[in-house]
């Protein structure tokens, strides 16, 4: 539509100026904002890992203000009396840009999608929706609060926005592009590097790091065994992939006629228990699955009837051909590491693999890739 063309247009440009502004070194139009209002949208980009609704609605409701000035956009929703279609203008715009851009930092499809900011109420200060961060909030409202009874402008708050993704964006490239293993002369086994993993799997919010673990050893065995080798394994999803895909599990590996072969759930620090069992087979029965593994960091790695467990996991064999296969994922990757060629490969592409999370996706974090890092300091370079 030409209405989502012209929005297009004024947020290119805005980012055209951005990106001279950082290359000239000056700030741009931030220079006409305050300290106070400068507070509020450094306060938004600081958290835009956690809150990517609240950074996708704010740009939205600025943008929206540039194009139509006369429209109060406190009112995002048809309904309300003088209102439109924040939601709207989001899905068609402002998160397809954000992907393009800023992977890392955009929605799944809409910021309105969230409970917290999807509400029939208007985004003025005392707007109900429940914002975890309280900071994030308060600094979202003020800025909407700001343009809307101040008279501020919205041109400068959004590239100010912009101008503050973009730094963030650079420094995070920076940080990616220091991590590397590194001494090729170093000596590894298998039990230093499970270390390593082990180590890096205990990183708060981690759950995405034994995936990708699992992930790098089945792009090894694609290449190096013979069951794989005419096999597809499918990209690990991330968070911005639509919802309307559940797949069958964190990774998939498919036949060449298209349909699945084989599957791997990881669990973190979750004990694998007979309803995890139950639940794979409705995922899979009537399927061409014919493996299906559950890998879980927790240790013990099961709870309740471990009998009881084996004996529905030998049913389901019997009834439907699918073989379901239960395990500590620490068990697993001494074996799986066996049959790699070279462990430095693995940890290379380990290390590759991370980076590239990151950069698609917030699961990984700033601190997953400075603790990994430090960890290859000091098992290899020391």
């Amino acid at each position: 539509m030409r209405e989502w063309e012209r929005y297009r247009e004024v947020l290119d440009r805005i980012f055209r100026e951005v990106k001279e502004s950082r290359k000239r070194g000056d700030e741009g139009l931030m220079g006409k904002l305050s300290g106070e209002q400068r507070g509020w949208a450094r306060t938004l980009i600081a958290n835009v890992e956690n809150q990517k609704s609240v950074v996708a609605v704010a740009i939205t409701s600025l943008l929206k203000k540039i194009v139509s000035p006369e429209q109060d956009v406190r009112l995002h929703r048809e309904e309300f009396e003088g209102g439109y279609s924040g939601r709207s203008l989001d899905t068609n715009v402002v998160t397809p840009w954000l992907k393009e851009h800023f992977i890392r930092f955009a929605p799944k499809e809409s910021g309105w999608l969230t409970r917290s900011i999807e509400q029939p109420h208007p985004f003025t200060m005392d707007f109900p929706g429940k914002i975890r961060n309280s900071a994030v909030k308060r600094a979202f409202l003020s800025i909407l609060n700001d343009v809307e009874e101040n008279g501020a402008d919205p041109y400068a708050y959004l590239f100010t926005l912009l101008y503050l993704l973009f730094e963030k964006y650079e420094r995070e490239n920076e940080l990616v592009a220091q991590v590397k293993v590194g001494d090729r002369k170093a000596i590894l086994t298998i039990e230093e590097v499970i270390g390593m993993l082990r180590e890096h799997f205990s990183t708060r919010r981690s759950s995405r790091l034994p995936v990708v673990a699992i992930y790098t050893i089945y792009q090894i065995f694609e290449e190096n065994v013979k069951i794989y080798e005419d096999k597809i394994l499918k990209p690990l999803r991330t968070h911005t992939a639509s919802d309307r895909y559940r797949g069958f599990g964190d990774i998939e590996i498919y036949n060449s006629d298209g349909t699945p072969f084989e599957i791997v759930e990881v669990k973190h620090n979750i004990p694998i228990d007979k309803m995890m069992i139950e639940d794979v087979l409705n995922k899979v029965k009537g399927t061409s699955v014919r493996k299906y593994y559950i890998l879980t960091t927790a240790e013990p790695n099961f709870r309740g009837d471990y009998d009881e467990l084996l004996n529905a996991i030998r049913d389901i064999k019997v009834k439907y051909g699918v073989e379901i296969i239960p395990n500590g994922i620490f068990t697993s990757l001494k074996y799986y590491l066996r049959i790699v060629p070279d462990l430095r490969e693995f940890l290379d592409r380990y290390t590759e693999n991370l980076k590239d999370e990151f950069r698609k996706s917030s699961d990984i974090k700033r601190e997953h890739l400075v603790e990994w890092e430090n960890i290859i300091k000091r098992r290899i370079h020391t």
